[in-house]
């Protein structure tokens, strides 16, 4: 399906790198074999555009604004920017090129509410060196294996900086860097069509091995994700537990999973979940694969590099993350409050999908919006038969600046023929995420669900 990056010899390479780190600014040593030195090492444009429209990258936020404490929720950095202009279906014809299909439909079904305030662009994402000289050391070595199914012969770095296909983009975003893990709240809201909503609360433990900074390639062990997840709400539901593993080649099997139900006080192995099967306490707006903008496998669908584009996206959403910001005032009817949004000129890889012949998912066809410094997906649009857009999901994303991580704080799902939506990591009214949390992988284990829900 993808075909793996060329690998120099060893004096070629050895030669390739003595003459970008003399040429090159540490930000633009490394790249693809394909040296560009107007690249980033993870395959950005460094420049910005030439209407000056989006910036050059010089390195993201580095450091936490001052006044920040670690476990606070994130001062927003660009406080004093101000809305350059407004999109809604007054002007939409005027920005059409640069907006989603998914963000026209809702102007045309909400016009007397739903827009995009656009601000100025900043190219806030930032790594932690460890990242860069990963993916130095790998550079050329990654290839995708099983017909999509895998990514080998690399770890804890950017396979494709410079990708020839849209596999190759979308394994870049599979195992975009999120940190080592995190411990946070994973709460819900599935809204009704006057702005009512009922919240979903689960205590969320999760360890990203892909960019732990212990991992190797010969400790990895095929395990890319585990996580805990602990229901605290709703009160039917409290106390159970689920545990998961998503496995970084699917070919043989893409996950594991137990659950641990507190009524029968018990722990067993759970049934897989068909990737197109609606999100238990969604009602059917949320389909599983959906999840993090994507879930599933990679060989239910093949993969098409459209290409490069300027796009109006979410970023730096700190007012929806603030702590100030109550829930009712996100949750509004039909749409979450666009006023609380900010969304910036940045530009994207875009990728289409469309499902092989002996695939029985839902979707034929569905495009991704992949932010060329991050490799986050931005928002996505799902096409039903006639080839319209059905469904359209959308994450606001932050720099998690204390921890260099580049990670949604609010997740959209619409499914444009109702009037409802659903929500997910609206936990405002909670905690931060806090990438310091740490455990090691017996923590990850079965036999540990019972022995937690005993504390």
């Amino acid at each position: 399906m993808a075909n793996s990056a060329s690998a120099h010899g060893k004096s070629s390479m050895q030669r390739f790198f003595l003459i970008c780190l003399i040429t090159l600014p540490t930000s633009l040593a490394f790249s693809d074999s394909n040296s560009d030195p107007s690249l980033t090492f993870f395959g950005a444009e460094s420049a910005g555009n030439s209407s000056n429209t989006i910036p050059p990258w010089t390195g993201g936020i580095t450091s936490p604004p001052a006044g920040y404490t670690k476990g606070d929720w994130h001062i927003d950095p660009y406080a004093k920017d101000h809305v350059l202009f407004t999109i809604d279906h007054t002007n939409v014809d005027k920005y059409g090129d640069r907006l989603s299909a998914g963000h026209r439909a809702l102007i045309a079904k909400y016009p007397d509410t739903y827009r995009l305030p656009v601000y100025p662009s900043r190219r806030s994402v930032s790594y932690p060196s460890a990242v860069e000289e990963q993916t130095a050391k790998y550079l050329g070595k990654a290839e995708i294996v099983d017909d999509g199914a895998g990514l080998a012969g690399i770890v804890r770095g950017i396979p494709f900086p410079q990708p020839k296909n849209g596999a190759q983009a979308f394994w870049n975003m599979r195992v975009s860097y999120k940190g080592g893990g995190y411990r946070g709240y994973y709460t819900t809201a599935l809204t009704t069509a006057n702005g009512g909503y009922e919240l979903g609360i689960s205590e969320h433990e999760i360890e990203f091995m892909y960019g732990d900074e212990r991992t190797t390639l010969e400790n990895l062990d095929n395990i890319k994700v585990r996580a805990v997840m602990t229901t605290l709400r709703p009160a039917k539901n409290s106390g159970g537990m689920y545990l998961y593993h998503f496995l970084l080649n699917s070919r043989d099997e893409e996950r594991r999973n137990w659950a641990y139900s507190a009524g029968k006080r018990r722990v067993k192995r759970s049934s897989m979940i068909s990737h197109d099967q609606p999100m238990a306490g969604s009602e059917g707006i949320h389909i599983w694969d959906q999840g993090d903008m994507w879930l599933g496998p990679m060989t239910e669908f093949n993969w098409t590099l459209i290409g490069k584009r300027e796009m109006y996206v979410p970023y730096n959403a700190y007012t929806l993350h603030s702590g100030d910001t109550k829930i009712d005032s996100i949750v509004k009817p039909h749409h979450i409050n666009q006023d609380l949004t900010r969304y910036e000129l940045h530009r994207v890889w875009v990728v289409e999908a469309t499902r092989r012949d002996e695939s029985t998912h839902f979707y034929h066809k569905r495009r991704y919006f992949i932010d060329e410094d991050s490799w986050r997906i931005m928002f996505a649009e799902h096409y039903d038969e006639e080839g319209k857009v059905h469904r359209f999901t959308e994450a606001h994303h932050i720099n998690f600046y204390e921890a260099r991580v580049f990670y949604t704080t609010l997740d959209t799902y619409y499914k444009l023929d109702s009037e409802r939506y659903y929500l997910r990591h609206v936990d405002n009214e909670y905690t931060p995420f806090d990438f310091s949390f740490d455990q090691q992988a017996s923590y990850y284990t079965p036999g540990r669900l019972k022995m937690k829900a005993k504390r």
